[in-house]
Parts: structure tokens; sequence; C-alpha cells
């Protein structure tokens, strides 16, 4: 076997040291600075967006505060045109309902007074009508032609 030969250590130790020093110089000086760059670079953009992301926060974080500040200005000022509204309508009605009542209490009025005039003419009528079938009577009893009149003599 060639490796054991010892005559060969030498060179093959050389061509070792000359292998390893080479590819050493070739990962130290290109391979790990444009690894070591393309990290640093990495870390550059993370770091970057990072700051963008934060600042993009508190702009958003801003115009929440802000929205939500127009909000509760918008509900309270809602809220006092709600009461305002209620209140004018409350009045409104309030007062339709007063005129109605006195319309309803007018007409009751009238109503009853027609009622009462029903009940005069009616008592006048019925008073007239007994007579007269008082007077029929009588007449089909006993053949006679009776007068009744109001002062309650039989003629």
């Amino acid at each position: 076997m060639p490796q054991l030969d010892t005559l060969t250590y030498s060179s093959q130790l050389f061509w070792l040291g000359v292998c390893f020093l080479a590819l050493y110089l070739i990962l130290a000086y290109v391979v790990l600075p444009k690894i070591t760059r393309i990290f640093e670079n990495r870390e550059d953009t993370i770091e970057e967006k990072l700051n963008k992301a934060s600042t993009y926060r508190e702009q958003a974080e801003n115009l929440r505060a802000d929205y939500e500040e127009i909000l509760a200005q918008a509900k309270e000022k809602a809220h006092q045109h709600l009461k305002a509204t209620s209140t004018t309508i409350s009045a409104t009605i309030a007062n339709k309902q007063k005129d109605f009542l006195d319309k309803l209490s007018d007409r009751l009025h009238v109503a009853e007074q027609e009622l009462y005039r029903s009940r005069l003419e009616s008592g006048k009528e019925i008073e007239s009508l007994a007579r007269d079938v008082a007077n029929t009577i009588f007449l089909k009893l006993t053949g006679k032609a009776g007068s009744f009149k109001k002062d309650g003599k039989n003629v």
C-alpha cells in the first residue's frame, strides 16, 4: 500500500499542508466574507423592516385613537340630537293630545246636550203617544171615545 510507504510521507504531508492552507485561505478571505455580508445585510433588512413595522404600528395606534375620539364625539352628538328630538317630539305629542282631548271634551259636551234634548223631546212624544194608546185601548174596551188629557182627567 502506497499510503503506508514511509518514503512518501513527506510529500503527502507537504500536499496536505498546501491543500489545507489553500482551502483555509479561500474560506477565510472569499467564502466567509460573502456569507458574513449576507448575514449582515439580512440583519439590516430585518431591523429596517422591524423599525418600519413599529412606525406603522404607532401610526395605526394614533389613527385608532383618533378614530375612537371621533366616534365618541359622534356618539355624544347623536345622543344630544336624539335627546333634543325626543324632547321636541314629546312636547308636540303632548300638545296634540291636549288639543285632541279638548276637541273630544267639546264633542262629548255637545253630544250630552243633544242627548238631553232628545230625552226631553222623546219624553214629550212618549207622553203624547201614551195618551193616544190609552185612548185607543179605552175605545176598544168600552166602545166609547175618551179623551185623556195632560191633567189626568177623563172626559
